[in-house]
């Protein structure tokens, strides 16, 4: 955050009274929960798009970790983003103001199926994508590596950040 996400914002030429959307995928949304919280109180934060975030941890992280190989592969990820009360996404308090969630519901992932069960998008459940604050939610037909290219998933990010909400 500090090397990649602070540097760009300070590069953006934002115009009198406008704001600043956010649109983020997977750990994208923690990454946006994490720079909202210690956010300048007068940054311009207009609405957020969170898609399939793991909003109170991750089942697969849970299970994982455990393995060497894990730990060594995503190196400080794996010990922060559990399930367990003391995680960076459990720690983060409520989601920012006009923030909605979108996650999909196919779990093709066949790998994961037996950990996580029917309620998901393949990589998070359904139920870990929820955050307390959330503006609005909705469930659209994709699995967690194509949410980004579904085209149910374009208009209602568009309807979102047009209105607050993904309502038609």
């Amino acid at each position: 955050m500090q090397q990649h996400l602070n540097p760009a914002l300070e590069r953006l030429e934002i115009a009198e009274g406008a704001r600043v959307h956010f649109v983020t995928h997977s750990l994208g949304g923690i990454v946006f929960r994490a720079w909202a919280a210690q956010r300048d109180p007068a940054f311009p934060l207009g609405r957020a798009v969170l898609l399939a975030p793991p909003n109170q941890g991750s089942q697969i992280i849970d299970e994982l970790r455990q393995r060497g190989w894990v730990r060594w592969w995503l190196g400080p990820v794996s010990a922060e983003l559990g399930t367990d009360a003391g995680s960076t996404p459990n720690k983060l308090g409520p989601l920012p103001p006009d923030t909605g969630i979108i996650m999909g519901d196919k779990n093709t992932l066949p790998v994961f199926r037996h950990l996580l069960g029917p309620e998901s998008d393949g990589i998070v459940t359904i139920a870990s994508s929820h955050g307390e604050g959330e503006a609005d939610f909705t469930l659209l037909p994709a699995n967690h590596a194509t949410i980004i290219f579904h085209p149910a998933v374009f208009r209602a990010v568009h309807r979102f950040l047009q209105t607050g909400s993904f309502a038609e």
